[in-house]
């Protein structure tokens, strides 16, 4: 027969009796590193649903904008982006996947769509490059093209100033834009004439000009017509000028001239595509949405003319000036499609002309040429304060010449 051993109270109570509800083990408290653990993986994820909204949203973005572009005058304040936020922007969003844990692969590729989905809007010139460049040497004698939107010829600078820059360009064919003055206090143009003038000051050249284009060439001139918008407006009411004032400012936005250029004759195109809005407006009034539809008719006009005439132009021609557009827009990727840029001959990987006061951010002015001409050099030149534009200077190969 055993003897039974006692037990102490205090373990019987810990451990508890038969039929007894154990007490409750108080929990152990977490380490420093487990709750720093915990902390990090709750960032993580936060992180990875940012990145992964944020690419969402900027590939549905790029996707309207791609379908959007070029048609709709309520679209144009998006279609003023810098082009280079086309680039800028999948870049970072590439440059901040590896923070997204468990889904990096995944965003990565999606970031790197974007980017080359985007690339083509973004106006790189990759002929920049190193070893991806280079164009042949021009012939002695090559015409020297030289085209700027002038801001409304000589108002607010010195007009022997003004011309002594023209000089200097040494070119052979001129295409000038805003031959006009403007009236501040009317917000509404008023019509020049520097023709005589010119001629006086560049004795050999042609010089013809109507609405706010001006071309001066020191080839003969052929035949020269202003291309008429008004049968493609697509709303008369709202494209012609309310007050029926200067009306060739509004209807002729491109000059044609052929010119015979050593023994060859070939086209040259002066264009200046009206803007999209006024930032001078109140975007909360009445006048401004209606002033952008009025602006959008006209510019689809100006760019449906143009295109009915080099359809039916079998001429090598030249087409350069202000057009109001970026690389991501429609309607210059359309131009472009039928035409070949410039720019493979300019050493600049981002060629912006607007703002000619400081970052270019915007290219605004081009040139763009048949397959038949050959550009040697293409580039931009600084205005000297003279206009909000930088200039286009172009070195071409006349082909049969």
């Amino acid at each position: 027969m055993s003897v039974p051993v006692p037990v102490p109270v205090d373990e019987v109570r810990a451990a508890g009796g038969a039929g007894e509800p154990r007490a409750p083990v108080p929990p152990r408290p977490p380490a420093a590193g487990e709750a720093a653990g915990r902390t990090a993986g709750r960032a993580a994820g936060r992180m990875t649903r940012t990145l992964a909204v944020a690419v969402a949203l900027w590939t549905v973005f790029l996707v309207a904008f791609l379908l959007l572009t070029g048609e709709h005058w309520w679209w144009r304040p998006v279609e003023l982006l810098p082009p280079l936020t086309f680039l800028v922007v999948p870049l970072l969003l590439l440059a901040l996947t590896p923070a997204a844990r468990g889904a990096r692969g995944r965003l990565s590729v999606a970031a790197l769509c974007a980017l080359l989905l985007g690339l083509p809007l973004a106006g790189l010139n990759a002929h920049a490059l190193p070893g991806l460049g280079g164009t042949t040497a021009a012939p002695p004698g090559a015409p020297r093209v030289f085209s700027w939107n002038t801001e409304y010829w000589d108002d607010s600078d010195d007009p022997e100033e003004f011309y002594a820059y023209l000089k200097a360009q040494r070119a052979d064919v001129y295409l000038l834009q805003e031959h006009v003055s403007w009236d501040l206090a009317r917000h509404r143009p008023v019509r020049v004439d520097h023709v005589a003038e010119l001629r006086a000051r560049f004795p050999g050249f042609h010089v013809v000009a109507v609405g706010e284009v001006l071309t001066m060439s020191r080839y003969p001139i052929e035949e020269w017509r202003a291309l008429d918008s008004w049968p493609y407006l697509s709303d008369p009411g709202i494209g012609k000028p309310p007050d029926g004032g200067f009306p060739e400012y509004y209807r002729y936005k491109v000059l044609r001239t052929d010119l015979r250029v050593d023994g060859r004759v070939m086209t040259f195109y002066n264009i200046h595509v009206p803007v999209q809005l006024d930032v001078s407006m109140d975007p909360f009034s009445a006048r401004f949405p209606e002033f952008m539809r009025a602006q959008e008719v006209r510019r689809q006009a100006h760019y449906r003319a143009l295109e009915r005439d080099l359809a039916e132009n079998r001429l090598p021609v030249v087409v350069a000036g202000d057009m109001n557009g970026t690389s991501a827009m429609g309607e210059v990727r359309r131009l472009g499609g039928r035409l070949k840029d410039a720019l493979p001959a300019s050493g600049l990987l981002y060629p912006g002309t607007w703002p000619a006061s400081g970052p270019a951010l915007w290219r605004l002015d081009w040139a763009f040429t048949s397959e038949s001409v050959t550009v040697h050099e293409y580039r931009t030149v600084d205005s000297r304060g003279m206009s909000d534009h930088r200039a286009q200077a172009l070195v071409l190969s006349v082909p049969g010449g």
